[in-house]
């Protein structure tokens, strides 16, 4: 074979190109790529639940938009209807389907919401997305030793489009099976008659059951009726306080919450378990967590 290297030729014989060197590989060796794989899972380990945390700001973001024109939608209602806050819901003799606070601002936010709870049929509510909490399928909640998973709820008064559930306190409920009693857990409240608007709660998330609540935490232990609300028998069941405390933590461990003046802001649940008062943050009363921001009764 003949080498050539500027104006010179060589010759070698078959000895000495056996002793040429030869070319270095190209690819990995098993070790350099098991090394790449491992920086890559580790890579993959940091970075999965940034974007989850990422993803997860992004839905609440999504949340506390939709309650930020649910509770303009309310206020616009107020303002047409002498300053009153729509009702949380009616069911009165003869009707057979509810009227829920839903479907009274439903002219303000024009998303298609319509009621469909049907007494004694498995039809729950129309579902809309605006009306859906966009993490109303995470379930995670803190929960001590011997606490009880929330619910189970009947399925047919369930739905995805009830994440959203209005403060009864300011805008009660009344049903056909409980005439005698008016209007519970509180009065029709004129929107002037509230003391603190931006410190009284209007609308919060739920699990997904009924669309009121009491924000009671305190006597009911999470776990039954909430404080004046009557159990309905045949009826769907009003302030289940379970529907509420397990629903405070959807959101990064914590909750959107809408306030009488019109702003929105989180509030992290309480610890250790889902069933714990709530004394700090979002309160239901007052007089009972003074050191709260923002209460579900004034007193």
């Amino acid at each position: 074979m003949v080498y050539h290297r500027g104006s010179l030729a060589y010759r070698t014989t078959p000895d000495q190109k056996a002793r040429l060197p030869l070319h270095k590989s190209l690819g990995f060796t098993l070790i350099e790529l098991l090394v790449v794989i491992a920086i890559i899972a580790i890579l993959a380990a940091i970075l999965f639940p940034v974007f989850a945390q990422a993803r997860e700001k992004a839905r609440q973001a999504t949340c506390m938009s939709n309650n930020k024109q649910v509770v303009l939608g309310i206020l616009m209602y107020a303002q047409d209807y002498d300053e009153t806050l729509p009702f949380g819901s009616y069911v009165l003799p003869g009707m057979v389907t509810a009227i829920t606070w839903q479907d009274l601002v439903e002219p303000y936010t024009k998303v298609g919401a319509g009621s469909v709870i049907v007494i004694g049929s498995p039809a729950a509510r129309k579902e809309v997305a605006f009306w859906t909490c966009p993490t109303i399928d995470n379930l995670t909640i803190p929960s001590a030793a011997g606490d009880p998973m929330p619910g189970p709820f009947p399925v047919n008064f369930y739905s995805r489009s009830l994440s959203y559930m209005n403060n009864g306190n300011f805008m009660p409920t009344t049903h056909r099976n409980n005439l005698a009693r008016g209007w519970f857990p509180g009065n029709i409240t004129p929107i002037g008659d509230i003391k603190a608007p931006a410190e009284a709660i209007l609308v919060t998330e739920g699990w997904g059951y009924i669309g009121n609540t009491g924000g009671d935490d305190w006597n009911s232990n999470c776990t039954g009726m909430e404080t004046d609300y009557p159990s309905l028998g045949a009826g769907p069941i009003l302030g289940r306080s379970d529907n509420y405390c397990a629903a405070r933590y959807r959101h990064s461990g914590g909750a959107v919450y809408a306030m009488a003046d019109g702003h929105v802001k989180w509030y992290k649940g309480p610890t250790p378990s889902w069933r714990s008062r709530s004394e700090r943050g979002a309160a239901w009363r007052k007089s009972l967590a003074p050191n709260a921001s923002v209460w579900f009764r004034e007193d």
